[in-house]
């Protein structure tokens, strides 16, 4: 048996090392707490303890302790009876432990192919599965490493002819998930793999496509599909388009300009410019990317305004831009104010049910840290009469949502947004104002 007073010696070290202000004396017929250790510290004497003496501790064992004296029994009875158990020689270092080797980032393939892998990990999740803001920001991370790796450029170093910094900003994305395999399908410890394209006009414009699937699902660029059978398959992909700026009298005023690294010339060059272009064009003139269907209702009522601040702490990126991938949070941090008035709000528990399925974005201009930016909605629901539901009370809650996005200053238009939700777990018949949406006829 392990001496006594060797393992007091050992707990009255670890009780000291987590409470350097306490200088009474280790009282062992009290318990922890009462010589000073709070419960985060609590957590730090068991592990210390468990280290220091080879042992583990219970849950049930832990909680069982009333005194420090408990402790040290429990200790030398365990020391006894389980082989190698007791304190460890002192000056004898502990064996570092280490996990799983980290990912080995995005890899270049041989057929110009950036490839990665991710895990869906609490830095990816958002209020109802995965985050489409965090998405957004590997999105981008890896344009920017495809660009770097292909061009050989950092993307610090991306400079026109008269050698001032350009940033290639998004001018298009394109998230569209499967009707089924929206954004909170997709959970803590899932795994997605990346496959990106890129092309480009010129040096003025790169367009590109990101497929996602499971990591065990192989993908080739002769074989990728077009996005909407790829979507049909039961993928996720991603469109981003990209222009070139620079900045001149502040965030709000970017110029646009052209790489003048040779390294561009690597980039697989088409002829005529992506059709996201047109598209783009085409939504800012119309206000939206499409009108909803025929089944669906109006929900919120076109026109209806909400303001938000900036928070240059929060929104900015490293370059004094408003981050794109905050543009969605903000229009969804306003949707779900508009979604909460009226004579159909909607409860924050299924305002939070939220769950991506497709937004087109056309991103028009930026805005200076001081500004306040002016959101427009129009929101509509799908009646699942009109659209022929065989059981409308047990239907899914889909909206289709249109923001005009502007900043306040000189009422520039910032952003269009087109966007397809369903409301997770929840039927339209939960909806308190289901009767009423159901029995409006086209």
């Amino acid at each position: 048996m392990v001496d006594a007073l060797n393992i007091r010696a050992v707990v009255e070290a670890a009780v000291r090392e987590i409470t350097p202000g306490v200088t009474s004396p280790v009282d062992f017929s009290r318990s922890a707490v009462d010589n000073g250790v709070d419960s985060l510290a609590l957590l730090v004497l068991r592990e210390s303890l468990e280290r220091s003496m080879s042992v583990h501790i219970t849950d049930d064992e832990w909680l069982g302790f009333d005194t420090l004296e408990d402790v040290v029994g429990f200790l030398q009875r365990t020391s006894a009876s389980r082989p190698g158990a007791g304190p460890a020689p002192i000056g004898e270092p502990g064996i570092p432990v280490t996990g799983a080797s980290g990912p080995a980032g995005p890899i270049l393939r041989p057929d110009g192919c950036l490839y990665d892998v991710i895990e869906v990990g609490m830095p990816m999740t958002g209020r109802n599965g995965l985050s489409e803001n965090a998405l957004l920001k590997w999105l981008g991370h890896l344009r920017w490493c495809h660009i770097s790796e292909i061009c050989g450029v950092p993307s610090k170093d991306v400079r026109d002819e008269d050698d001032q910094r350009l940033y290639p900003t998004f001018f298009f994305v394109d998230l569209w998930f499967p009707a089924e395999r929206h954004t909170a399908t997709f959970q803590e410890n899932d795994r997605l793999s990346a496959t990106c394209t890129m092309q480009r006009f010129g040096s003025s414009m790169l367009d590109g496509l990101t497929y996602l699937c499971p990591p065990d699902v192989q993908t080739d660029r002769s074989t990728l599909p077009e996005p909407h059978e790829w979507v049909a398959a039961g993928f996720p992909v991603a469109r981003l388009s990209n222009i070139f700026v620079k900045q001149f009298g502040g965030a709000e005023w970017l110029k646009k300009s052209r790489p003048a690294n040779p390294g561009f010339e690597k980039l697989p060059e088409v002829q005529i410019p992506p059709d996201s272009y047109s598209l783009t064009k085409t939504a800012q003139n119309d206000g939206a990317f499409e009108q909803p269907p025929s089944s669906y209702v109006t929900l919120v009522d076109a026109g209806t305004r909400v303001e938000y601040d900036l928070v240059p702490d929060r929104d900015l990126n490293g370059a004094g831009l408003v981050y794109f991938a905050n543009y969605p949070v903000f229009v969804d941090i306003c949707e779900r104010q508009v979604l909460k008035q009226g004579r159909f709000a909607l409860a924050d528990s299924h305002i939070d049910r939220r769950s991506l399925v497709r937004r087109r974005s056309a991103y028009l201009n930026n805005a200076s840290a001081s500004d306040r930016l002016e959101l427009d909605f129009a929101i509509w629901l799908e009646n699942p009469v009109l659209a022929g539901s065989p059981d409308p009370q047990s239907a899914p809650v889909r909206l289709f949502v249109n923001t005009r996005m502007r900043r306040q200053s000189d009422g520039r238009l910032m952003l269009v947004s087109t966007s397809q939700k369903v409301l997770t777990g929840i039927a339209c018949g939960d909806l308190p104002f289901f009767q009423e949406i159901s029995a409006v006829r086209a």
